[in-house]
């Protein structure tokens, strides 16, 4: 696949009309229609997921009580990373971890619709987080959106086996639909958040020799309801129990990261079921006669649930469209233009172009038009998977010595090891390292040779740059 740096993914993503990245500042991003039409469809499916789970969406404030903060602030700093508004007695959240459980909470307390328990929510929206690395083309400040997800349970078993759903709703939407090219684990102990009994995340690959999390899992346990006094009443023992959570969801990560990694370092790919332009028709016969038949092609595409625009384009601006098509990432372009008295139609689809047909009525072609962009939109999308998973196998290598470990890092890969799940473990191995970390460990068990002591262990840990 194609290698592609920084500043030219951001300029890609300005041309293809995706959206502004660092205007006025460099921590901005605006969104352009087409950009957002893109991002929309994709959390439409990853919120269907939610939807279709019993989860109900709601609205949480960005505005928080500092004094709300102080417990949960005893286990770990949270309120650290908030902004303070000025001259008022209010922050605005980083995360909205606070606010859901104070919600949920109020729920329960005033017996409102959907308030027994368990209560599972998702909220969706932008927050202001302070960006880390800005030379990282989507590690920025302000529209970091999340799509966060709260669940709260009577037990703490209840909510062990929601974490294995919150897990998996992860998977099917970075890996199963998306293919984006990933690991995930466990984070070491040593990194993890005090906030979070286990922490699950989602790695994306990118070609810019960092990883970036993408979906992250937290078991929080009874950490936060504690923090917020989040209790239940027990009909059986009449009193109230604390209760046990469990949060997760997907940052404005997923889209980039998918972006990044699907590009070809000059254009945009879209899997079709994101595109919002399936296919474009580009009618260049410059002849109202052929309206109709033309109608009945929009016509045929329409009742079969293609998104697709028509547009009249005369001869000499045909390349520069084309050009912009390809930009853009829309997977398919039918082009229909005069030779003489024939209709000459032509499929274009990842620069390839073909003729489907000679012609002189175009309604006897419809048919054949038809089963073309149903092969093409096919091909489209195995070939964006195939190339996702290419990156993948090629960005991980297998490394069993120390003095090795730190050149494959260097080298823009995820060096996999096998490791003791120990913080002294992880701190040897970083020591050899500059500039990455221990990313976590594998959730599958998998026997090796330990690379610190050379014994027998069964588990494996990732090492890379993280963004």
């Amino acid at each position: 696949m194609e290698k592609i740096d920084s500043y030219a993914f951001k300029k890609l993503i300005n041309n293809a009309g995706i959206a502004f990245m660092g205007v006025p500042v460099k921590e901005s991003m605006n969104y352009m229609p087409y950009g957002l039409k893109i991002r929309d469809s994709l959390y439409t499916k990853a919120m269907k997921l939610l939807n279709n789970s019993g989860y109900k969406r709601v609205m949480l404030s960005d505005l928080i009580d500092p004094d709300s903060l102080t417990e949960i602030d005893k286990v770990s700093k949270v309120s650290g990373g908030y902004m303070r508004v000025k001259n008022k007695n209010l922050m605005i959240a980083a995360g909205h971890e606070v606010n859901a459980y104070i919600y949920i909470k109020e729920l329960l307390k005033h017996g409102y619709q959907y308030s027994n328990l368990p209560v599972k929510i998702y909220n969706f929206g932008p927050v202001y987080r302070a960006n880390k690395n800005t030379k990282f083309p989507f590690n920025l400040g302000e529209r970091k959106s999340f799509l966060e997800c709260y669940s709260v349970f009577k037990t703490e078993e209840d909510a062990e086996k929601e974490l294995e759903f919150a897990i998996n709703w992860n998977r099917m939407v970075i890996k199963e639909l998306l293919h984006i090219p990933s690991i995930e684990v466990v984070r070491p102990s040593s990194t993890n958040k005090k906030i979070s009994k286990r922490t699950i995340c989602i790695d994306s690959i990118t070609p810019l020799n960092e990883t970036v999390i993408t979906g992250m899992t937290y078991f929080h346990d009874d950490i936060f309801t504690k923090s917020v006094n989040l209790k239940y009443k027990d009909q059986v023992e009449k009193r109230n129990k604390l209760a046990y959570s469990v949060h997760f969801g997907l940052s404005e990560n997923i889209l980039l990261s998918y972006l990044l990694n699907s590009c070809d370092g000059k254009n945009l790919r879209l899997y079709s079921f994101i595109a919002p332009i399936q296919v474009n028709i580009l009618n260049a016969l410059n002849d109202d006669v052929y309206d109709n038949e033309i109608d009945n092609l929009n016509n045929m595409l329409k009742e079969n649930n293609m998104r697709y625009i028509t547009e009249k384009i005369i001869r000499k601006k045909i390349n520069s469209k084309l050009a912009i098509n390809t930009l853009q990432g829309i997977p398919i372009t039918i082009l229909l233009k005069k030779e003489r008295s024939n209709i000459e139609i032509y499929s274009i689809s990842n620069s390839v172009k073909e003729l489907i047909a000679t012609t002189k009525d175009i309604n006897t072609c419809l048919v054949r038009i038809l089963n073309i962009i149903v092969k093409l939109l096919d091909k489209n999308d195995k070939k964006i998977r195939e190339d996702m998973e290419l990156r993948e196998k090629e960005s991980i290598v297998e490394c069993n010595k120390l003095n090795e470990l730190n050149e494959i890092v260097k080298n823009g890969k995820i060096a996999k090891i096998y490791l003791k799940n120990t913080d002294e473990s992880v701190h040897i191995v970083e020591s050899y390292l500059t500039g990455g970390e221990v990313l976590g460990f594998g959730l599958k068990k998998e026997c090796g040779h330990d690379i610190v002591t050379q014994e027998e262990v069964d588990t494996i840990a990732f090492v890379s740059r993280r963004s």
